[in-house]
């Protein structure tokens, strides 16, 4: 049952109760009881115009000190009266909180219900007792008022309950379970509060302030306990859900066991934001992507700030994955409107993660940690969102201990170079081979670098990584040299590398170590190494060639970088993705792509060397189009160090080796 059909039902059945109940009054007034209504009628007015909220089950559950006076009137004042008393202090407090009007119809139906049904028992147990009704209240009537009381509470918290489990997308039962220590706590106190304010009354009305001081107490104490409360729940900035409030809602979430996903948040550009305008500007946004968070989610959703710039929603629902990616979509597009903060117009976006519960974690820890994961997927690849993917999931504990294996590996010589040669179609020759590393893993045994490279790049091993394959390399060319073949060996360099002021240094002592002459040496940057500091990649680029160290540009095409940037780079050789040169002989447009690339290369005055060839009519392909030297599949495999030799002499070397000479960095 839907909550409008609900509420709507409780409605009709409430105004019937109260037409019927009208309709057989006598007197609204009973004898002797005018006092009283007198005193308590202003008391209930006041009691419902200060609701208390308790940040329990949202934050519009409430609890009102006007139940005290509203069921000490049923008792002195009769059913009719209080029924159009309470009635109308129910109204005018709801529309004056400008709550919409079937909730107004709501809690006066439910008002009218639970007083209706205290009333009837309590004149029931009355009648079977055999006691009459004193006003405004005998000792001997206090077991039927207390059955009453319970009867009114039982009700009350019977319609409200199932109202708001309805609301929130709850199971009632389990709503009940967990709210109903609660829920009689304290709607017994505000009850047994009413025989007492009647006794109070009957002894002297002049003292009816009196009696209310302790009310007063109370609801203050309340009042602090749940201001505290809701302060140590929430985020006072924007008014959401804070972290520890966001975790005990998964972790009930988890123990209800039903599917729901978890949707974590962070601005894109809020810091520069923050820096540019400062603090306060910084917190009017935030507080105006929280209200437009609220909005976008479904009224069954919960959003929630834990921190800085990042906010989760919590997405309940079935069909889980669609469900969750629609509430991202929905959040994408509200955050996509400018912000107007003072008369300041910013743009931000958000980039959102989802992970979906079991299917991505089994507790709240490890569902936000891969919705952070694909947060960053997100980010990565410039969407909206993302849905959580274990292979892009770099702390697994299998990769924790991958790496781990990965830091012994480096320092105990387990990588190794493999080799695939590079022939120079005009000489028919090959001149350098490019050094790719594999593990020689003691258990897993030979890894490519598809199983690790990524291990090393997320960790910070990769810059070890590299300086190990470099000496590798080095020591490598050294032997073959020694042994009469001249080979240039080409080394990759990892952004981490390049950014690195030392690095430099580091390979002229590798250079020196074995005595190997710096044109000798060709280090392959990608693009997007290049692009990540431009100007720092360019200084330590200018000092590798001051050196003599030969430059290429690797995976060209597959970055972003800028030609007039490029051509300023101190770099010898442009490598051609394999991605375009695999199909060169039966693709018209990867051959358009590298003419093109070969022409801009030669104008540039920069050689071009084709990667992944894979057949001879490429080969043939590739010497039409005038590029200067291939490598691939077709000529070789990587191989270890001692086989290369033996394949470049089959394909062809150089006619005499170079004579080489330490060289003093």
């Amino acid at each position: 049952m839907s909550v409008r059909r609900f509420t709507g039902a409780v409605s009709v059945t409430g105004l019937g109760v109260l037409l019927v109940v009208l309709a057989h009054a006598g007197r609204l007034v009973p004898p002797g009881a005018a006092l009283y209504v007198i005193l308590l009628g202003p008391a209930v007015v006041l009691g419902e115009l200060l609701p208390l909220k308790i940040p329990r089950r949202g934050d519009d559950e409430e609890i009102t000190i006007s139940t005290t006076f509203v069921f000490a009137l049923l008792l002195a004042g009769g059913l009719p009266l209080t029924l159009l008393i309470q009635g109308a202090a129910s109204a005018v407090q709801d529309i004056w909180a400008r709550k919409p009007a079937w909730r107004v119809a709501f809690n006066v139906g439910q008002y009218t219900l639970s007083l209706a049904a205290a009333a009837a028992v309590i004149h029931n147990v009355r009648a079977g007792l055999g006691i009459a009704h004193v006003v405004p209240l005998s000792p001997h009537e206090l077991p039927a008022v207390a059955v009453g009381g319970a009867a009114f509470l039982l009700v009350n918290m019977g319609l409200v309950g199932v109202a708001v489990a309805l609301h929130l997308g709850r199971n009632p039962l389990r709503y009940f379970r967990e709210d109903l220590s609660f829920s009689i706590y304290t709607g017994a106190v505000l009850l047994c509060l009413s025989p007492a304010v009647l006794a109070m009354l009957q002894f002297s009305p002049v003292i009816f302030p009196v009696c209310l001081l302790p009310i007063v107490a109370i609801y203050q104490g309340c009042r602090q306990a749940a201001r505290s409360e809701y302060e140590a729940t929430h985020d006072l900035l924007t008014g959401l859900s804070n972290r520890p409030r966001l975790r005990q809602r998964l972790e009930r979430a988890v123990e209800h066991g039903e599917p729901f996903a978890v949707l974590l948040m962070d601005l894109n550009r809020f810091k520069e934001i923050y820096d540019t305008l400062g603090h306060h500007h910084g917190d009017l946004l935030l507080q105006q992507v929280g209200r437009r968070l609220t909005d976008a989610i479904r009224a069954d959703d919960e959003v929630g700030r834990l921190g800085g710039d990042e906010f989760v929603v919590i997405v309940r629902g079935g069909a889980l994955a669609s469900d969750a990616t629609a509430v991202a979509d929905r959040v994408a597009v509200a955050l996509r409107q400018p912000f107007d903060l003072e008369e300041l117009e910013v743009e931000v976006d958000a980039s959102i993660g989802i992970a979906c519960y079991p299917t991505d974690g089994d507790d709240p820890q490890t569902l936000l940690r891969h919705a952070d994961v694909a947060m960053y997927q997100a980010k990565r690849g410039h969407a909206p969102h993302a849905t959580y993917a274990s292979e892009h999931d770099h702390h697994t504990p299998a990769r924790l201990l991958l790496a781990a294996d990965l830091r012994r590996a480096i320092d105990g010589r387990e990588l190794v170079p493999f080799y695939q040669a590079q022939l120079d179609l005009a000489s028919g020759t090959v001149g350098a081979a490019e050094a790719l590393v594999r593990w020689r893993h003691p258990t897993l045994g030979l890894l490519s670098p598809a199983a690790f490279l990524d291990v090393a790049e997320n960790t910070g091993l990769i810059r070890g990584l590299t300086l190990r394959m470099l000496d590798a390399a080095l020591e490598d060319r050294q032997r073959w040299s020694e042994e009469g073949t001249d080979l240039v060996v080409a080394v990759n360099v990892s952004v981490r590398n390049l950014l690195d002021r030392s690095f430099p240094a580091e390979v002229g002592r590798h250079l020196v170590a074995h005595q190997t002459l710096p044109d000798r040496l060709k280090l392959e940057l990608t693009e997007s190494a290049i692009m990540a500091d431009p100007d720092t990649a360019r200084e330590i680029l200018d000092e590798l060639a001051a050196m003599g160290v030969d430059l290429a540009i690797d995976d060209f095409g597959t970055g972003y970088s800028s030609l007039a940037y490029l051509q300023r780079l101190p770099v010898r050789e442009l490598k051609i993705d394999r991605s375009f040169v695999a199909e060169i002989d039966s693709n018209a447009g990867d051959g358009v792509i590298v003419r093109s690339t070969i022409e801009l290369g030669h104008n540039l005055g920069l050689r071009v060397i084709a990667e992944g060839i894979e057949s001879d009519r490429g080969l043939q392909e590739l010497r039409r189009l005038g590029c200067d030297g291939v490598q691939g599949y077709h000529l070789s495999r990587p191989l270890p160090a001692d086989r290369i030799v033996a394949v470049a002499r089959e394909l062809g070397l150089p006619p005499a080796p170079r004579l080489l000479r330490p060289q003093v960095a």
